[in-house]
């Protein structure tokens, strides 16, 4: 399971770069895979604390496709730590890195639930995320 949430993490994000640049296709299909991914009653918490649910993520990311084509966006991931294993769920943490163009990095620390789903992508299926933002340079 944690394998799975690993690469669960990993997977979504290169999906919102490649999605927020425009590398993808701007098809039903592509975003099939974020809504497969999301638990229905999926909630993220974002650095600015207003809470945000399934439908309108969707909506918002579907709304954006290309929002940074002129100047591409990178995402890195690091830091995973694996917090807790208690099958069928698993909580994990990481730093998220955003970057545009030569701009500055923007980083927030994610704490992330995920359960075990056979019908997600990668098996698991995310339940909620609550992001801070972080400080200081990547």
């Amino acid at each position: 399971m944690e394998q799975r949430c690993r690469r669960e993490i990993a997977d979504l994000h290169r999906f919102f770069a490649d999605w927020f640049s425009g590398n993808i296709p701007n098809d039903t299909a592509e975003c099939d895979r974020l809504d497969a991914a999301l638990a229905d009653g999926f909630q993220i918490i974002p650095p600015n604390g207003r809470r945000v649910d399934k439908p309108q993520l969707l909506a918002q990311v579907r709304s954006a496709y290309g929002s940074h084509a002129d100047e591409g966006m990178i995402i890195e991931i690091e830091h995973v730590q694996v917090r807790l294993v208690e099958p069928p769920v698993c909580l994990v943490t990481y730093e998220e890195w955003q970057r545009h163009a030569d701009g500055p990095w923007n980083g927030r620390l994610s704490s992330a639930l995920f359960r075990e789903s056979e019908d997600a992508p990668t098996g698991v299926e995310w339940l909620h995320v609550h992001e801070v933002g972080l400080d200081g340079p990547h």
